[in-house]
């Protein structure tokens, strides 16, 4: 049976490297064939915005990369509908790449995994 990890996306996408990192950890450790969970947070609901534009700031733009989960095989892509609420976006800004979740499902995913990572 394999170990699973929940990849915990907590931080705005730009103005730190944390995003991307996330990221390539979840798409390594599926490489690992672990079963992976991309959990969206707090700001970190703001990494699957549609049409950002980091080049403004000289950063390059991994939020396509984003689209790339499920053809690693990571199919547990929740965000958190609560999040979304408190930063007043909808569904319908966002890549479709996630399922919107209660908190509370979030939080289950967590407790059930072997590992957790966040930064």
């Amino acid at each position: 049976m394999s170990q699973s990890l929940a990849v915990i996306f907590n931080k705005a996408p730009y103005g730190t490297q944390s995003g991307r990192e996330l990221l390539d950890i979840a798409l390594m450790a599926a490489a690992f064939d672990m079963d992976i969970s991309a959990l969206f947070i707090d700001d970190g609901v703001y990494q699957l915005l549609e049409n950002q534009q980091p080049d403004i700031l000289n950063m390059k733009n991994h939020s396509p990369t984003f689209k790339a989960l499920e053809l690693y095989g990571i199919e547990t892509v929740l965000i958190s509908q609560e999040d979304l609420s408190q930063r007043s976006l909808s569904e319908a800004q966002l890549l479709k790449v996630a399922k919107v979740s209660s908190s509370n499902h979030i939080n289950q995913v967590i407790r059930r995994s072997d590992f957790v990572f966040m930064l």
